[in-house]
């Protein structure tokens, strides 16, 4: 109602005419209500309005109500308002009473719904705003919206009432508090509050009450608030990935939750790399509900992975669908979905018992070549002086849980390897701080013979361990273990710098069995010279690490090579361990017009691809096991040195000089120069491979033999 604030109110009859007289009964009832609500006006904000002193007459002669006077109808909506802001749920009551006495209109109708609604009358509350959207739409969408807002508004008083049930961390108690008071009548505001504090407590890795109370507010859809606008976050998460990358994972988190107290706000990116830092400290459940709330192929192939990691396999199952809903393509989820639907390990009550546990990084075709090779190599070892045997297997990058100690407690012994376990940023956890997943209480809880065979300390030049979970984990193991089998003595220096010196007598030298596989393997023969064929592999996991800045010149490198190895009458193929691999046929293609046929042999069965190395004339190889298995069956290699475990393994066969560096400014001349040489003389270098492989056999044949007598 327009007021009249400085001007006599007057009053017509409904058909015209001069204004009636307003009986002094009706002029006293205004100047009471009047009295009224400036009383408590007064009473209940400290503040009475002062109107001018006309119409301060007019309202005390009751020419003039309250309603009509703009000032005073003003200060009791902003009264009622700030009354509900503070829930001050009597006072808002009272002031909102005042204003449905003068004319209702939809703020009015809208603060009353949110009083009766704090008052705990749902019923009356939705009446309320349905009243205030007089005029708006149908009677039926009218009282449908008001529904909603009730429910909106319910929903919203719920979780505010439970999320102030519980203590927040020290470290967010400002963003607390700063939810607390952000008044209920600006929902927007609020629920930006409530989230970001809710967000903040998923940056501190934190499970319990307030976890489930921020799955309940996402799912309700009140996150939008703490969403960055594009790249807003792009700078400060690339510098958390770059930290994270250097297996400091606790240095990453420590940079995200810094990112996040400074602007407030989360992105699906910042949330990927946030998860991924809380599953590298093996945070799991505040790991798997960052990747959720993320909302993407990426995330949800992320959650399934740390599902599957705590053995949730319901979850596992129906995150890797979720991600091929939001058009993530399958080989992505392919892995996830082949372990939850056949499970490497059995259930307890399936497992059998009195065989021998096996952990190790085991994979399915498709992935890389020398993980599919190594697990069966070593079972073939151990098989050799132990006959047959049933073996259970377990995956390293599982939780080793209470159950998979049970199972393994009922075996004859547990072998762990081989492979270069002793790897920082290959499935990172918090657990051990290598890939296999062993809490410590698991390891104490294992009465069984332990034995670590044919495993590699596989750090980078340059790459360390941060802090001290690692050492820690490494002594426990080597106390548990009956000994701890490393495959090249310059890992066992490494390890021996990390114990103490009462555990040294513990490492010993287990080469990994892939080196011998011709010996170990039944039926596997010899491979024949002549073929003429070079295969070349090149590795591309931390590219960073292996070709610094010099990618084009080793590429350069490689033409080199293949012109010169081409034109002494050599036919040259790229040799895949991975699908990343293949990445050197198509770089030389596009670079340098240079097509090389390609050997995936991670798509083929075993035996066949075992068959392309011994066909061949030379591997020159890049990874670990594009020297050691081409080298096991007997076949000629180069090693193109980009980490140090392969020159470890050269050291060991007394063999350096088949070994080139990686950033050797004459590489490719290099190379060809001795590819030219082992093709001329195929025959002597495959006498030599045969003669090197007899330095390794006795000690891997010693160590299963001390395996099988478990």
């Amino acid at each position: 109602m327009p007021g009249t604030e400085g001007r006599k109110a007057k009053s017509s009859p409904a058909g015209g005419g001069a204004p009636q007289a307003v009986s002094r009964s009706e002029r006293r009832e205004r100047a009471r209500r009047t009295a009224e609500v400036m009383h408590t006006l007064q009473r209940i904000t400290g503040v009475r309005p002062q109107p001018d002193s006309f119409t301060t007459r007019e309202l005390a002669k009751g020419h003039v109500t309250w309603s009509e006077v703009r000032m005073v109808r003003a200060a009791v909506l902003d009264a009622a308002r700030e009354a509900i802001d503070r829930w001050d749920v009597d006072a808002a009551t009272t002031l909102t009473s005042f204003l449905r006495a003068d004319a209702p209109d939809p703020e009015v109708g809208r603060l009353s719904g949110l009083v009766a609604l704090l008052s705990g009358d749902a019923e009356a509350a939705e009446q309320y705003f349905y009243q205030s959207s007089r005029g708006t739409g149908s009677v039926a969408r009218r009282r449908t919206n008001a529904h909603r807002a009730v429910e909106e508004l319910q929903q919203f008083l719920d979780f505010r009432t439970e999320l102030l049930r519980h203590d927040p961390p020290a470290e967010l108690a400002d963003l607390r508090e700063l939810a607390a008071s952000v008044p209920v009548t600006n929902l927007s505001d609020a629920d930006a509050a409530f989230g970001r504090y809710l967000v903040g407590c998923l940056t501190l890795g934190l499970e319990g009450p307030l976890a489930a109370i921020l799955d309940e507010f996402a799912e309700a859809g009140r996150l939008d608030g703490v969403m960055a606008p594009p790249g807003v976050l792009d700078v400060p998460i690339e510098n958390a990935e770059f930290v994270a990358a250097d297996a400091d994972h606790a240095g990453a988190l420590r940079l995200l939750q810094g990112t996040f107290r400074h602007y407030g706000v989360v992105s699906e990116r910042y949330l990927i790399a946030l998860g991924t830092s809380l599953t590298a400290l093996s945070r799991y459940d505040a790991a798997r509900r960052a990747f959720k709330l993320a909302d993407t192929g990426v995330g949800s192939a992320r959650a399934a992975q740390v599902a599957w990691i705590i053995h949730d396999d319901e979850s596992a199952h129906a995150f890797a669908r979720r991600a091929l809903r939001q058009e993530m393509p399958r080989s992505s989820v392919r892995t996830v979905l082949g372990r939850v639907e056949q499970p490497i390990t059995p259930r307890e009550a399936d497992a059998p018992s009195g065989g021998l546990g096996h952990v190790a990084f085991f994979v399915d075709r498709g992935e890389n070549f020398g993980d599919i090779v190594l697990p069966d190599a070593v079972r073939d070892a151990i098989t050799e002086p132990a006959g047959t045997t049933e073996w259970v297997s377990f995956h390293a990058h599982q939780v080793f849980d209470d159950e998979f100690t049970r199972i393994a407690n009922a075996q004859r012994a547990l072998v762990v390897g081989g492979g270069g376990l002793f790897l920082p940023d290959t499935s990172p956890n918090g657990n051990s701080g290598w890939q296999w997943n062993v809490p410590e209480a698991s390891l104490d809880a294992l009465t069984v013979p332990v034995y670590a065979f044919a495993v590699g300390f596989n750090l980078f030049k340059g790459q360390k361990f941060k802090g001290d979970l690692f050492r820690r984990s490494l002594i426990a193991f080597t106390r548990k273990a009956e000994f701890v089998g490393l495959r090249n003595t310059g890992s066992m220096e490494r390890v021996r710098d990390m114990l103490p010196a009462e555990l040294h007598d513990k490492v010993r030298f287990v080469p990994c069995p892939t080196t011998v596989l011709q010996h170990i393997r039944p039926g596997l023969t010899p491979g024949s010279s002549g073929s003429g064929t070079v295969l070349l592999n090149a590795a591309f996991d931390r590219s960073g690490r292996r070709f610094g800045t010099g990618y084009a010149d080793f590429l350069a490198h490689m033409v080199e090579l293949a012109d010169k190895a081409g034109k002494a009458g050599a036919e040259v193929r790229i040799a895949a361990h991975t699908r990343g691999d293949v990445k050197l046929a198509k770089d030389l293609e596009e670079a340098h017009d240079l097509t090389l046929p390609v050997d995936e042999l991670h798509n083929m069965d075993q035996a066949d691809a075992l068959a392309v190395y011994q066909r061949a004339s030379l591997v020159i190889g890049m990874r670990g096991h594009a020297t050691m298995i081409p080298f096991g069956v007997g076949t000629p290699v180069l090693s193109i040195v980009s980490h140090p475990k392969m020159r470890y393994f050269l050291e060991d066969v007394d063999r350096l000089d088949w070994g080139f560096d990686i950033g050797d400014a004459d590489l490719g001349a290099r190379l060809a120069e001795r590819t030219l040489d082992v093709l001329a003389r195929e025959d002597a270098y495959r006498a030599d491979v045969a003669d090197r492989q007899q330095v390794l056999l006795p000690h891997v044949r010693a160590a299963a033999a001390d395996v099988a007598k478990a």
